[in-house]
């Protein structure tokens, strides 16, 4: 696509301050997403409580053979992070990286397909919660909506031109306690809900804390936040603790739940577990057709080989781990997401489509894959 025309669509896109739960600015930016589509382009858009998904293509079928799935939620940023900026190849701003500059590419790519009448189906779903786990946008598009690609596009991961063949699940739970208050001088009139809490904490380090050390593809945790209390002269009614586990194929959510909840009852009868969200580990198969095609088509235009690795990070693909579709995953050249220097290089995310234009035509020519 042009360069001119990328710049523009992505310095546009950026405006929109598009920060999860956002639900008006979500929706004005997929109305201009809506606006730059062919007349012709068959779209579906949904509400499901914060999140809304956009569904568009050149051919109505929820089970097309290829889908882009990107999303348009950022994490929160500064009201100047929300203007682009170019420094030579780099473009500067919140999603620059995470993940706008996609966005122009899905539209050009449908586009071209309605263009050019294309019998292959292709679907761009953009949707708008994936920074907080997706559970009410892409689990609904997956699980409800019964969208079901024969394979799936996701830049959204892969950093600096790396297939990624496979990610970790993601398991968050919220651990509450429940105690009883009295003043901090007769706290044995009282029972603090942070102690068990606190107990809790350093058995699930003295688990965990090893694989925290150093690059692994271990279970992971990780401790986000410890809430209670109320006054530092009064014992602590009630208190939750906020835990982040990450787990490759080899664990399961109900395993670390069955866990966390088993170890809470040592230290209380009155402290619940509850799912706080929870996606499945992915796993793509690089021997498969249109892996290796995807693979080969973007070492032609990049002219090096491509990295073929695991991701830590979790994406919107991951709602889609247990329906065994091929996931392709990787991004141009970039960095410092979720930062104030968020950026993207321009003339790699001009490569990058040029790459998915070669693997389409490949798919295209052995239509019916």
């Amino acid at each position: 696509m042009k360069k001119d025309l990328f710049i523009s669509q992505l310095t546009k896109l950026v405006s929109f301050e598009t920060v999860t739960g956002n639900v008006t600015e979500n929706s004005k930016a997929l109305d201009y997403v809506t606006s730059l589509l062919n007349s012709k382009a068959i779209i579906k858009r949904t509400k499901n409580k914060n999140a809304e998904i956009l569904i568009a293509g050149n051919f109505k079928t929820l089970t097309p053979d290829v889908a882009y799935l990107v999303h348009m939620d950022v994490v929160s940023a500064k009201p100047e992070e929300f203007k682009l900026k170019i420094k030579g190849d780099k473009a500067f701003g919140r999603g620059a990286s995470d993940m706008k500059f996609s966005i122009p590419m899905g539209i050009s790519l449908l586009n071209e397909f309605i263009s050019s009448k294309s019998k292959l189906s292709f679907a761009l779903a953009i949707t708008t919660d994936e920074e907080h786990g997706g559970d009410e946008g892409c689990a609904y598009l997956a699980e409800k909506l019964n969208f079901r690609p024969k394979c799936l596009i996701v830049p959204d991961g892969g950093d600096n031109l790396t297939f990624v063949n496979k990610s970790k699940g993601v398991c968050w739970l919220d651990v509450i306690s429940k105690g009883s208050p009295s003043h901090a001088s007769r706290p044995w009139m009282g029972k603090n809900a942070l102690e068990p809490l606190i107990l809790l904490a350093k058995k699930l380090m003295d688990i965990y804390g090893v694989n925290s050390i150093k690059e692994n593809w271990e279970t992971t945790m990780n401790i986000g936040q410890i809430q209670g209390g109320i006054s530092v002269n009064q014992v602590c009614p009630e208190a939750v603790m906020k835990l982040d586990f990450r787990f490759p194929e080899t664990n399961t959510f109900q395993k670390i739940t069955k866990e966390v909840t088993d170890l809470a009852k040592k230290f209380s009868s009155n402290i619940q577990i509850k799912i706080a969200s929870k996606t499945l580990p992915t796993f793509t198969d690089t021997n498969l057709p249109v892996v290796k095609d995807f693979i080969s088509s973007m070492e032609k235009v990049y002219a090096k080989k491509i990295i073929i690795s695991p991701a830590y990070g979790a994406s919107d693909s991951s709602h889609f781990a247990a329906y065994n579709i091929p996931v392709l995953m990787m991004k141009p050249m970039g960095g410092e997401i979720h930062s104030a220097n968020e950026w993207v290089s321009i003339s790699s995310c001009l490569k990058f489509y040029d790459g998915l234009k070669v693997f389409l035509k490949r798919l295209e020519s052995n239509y019916g894959y």
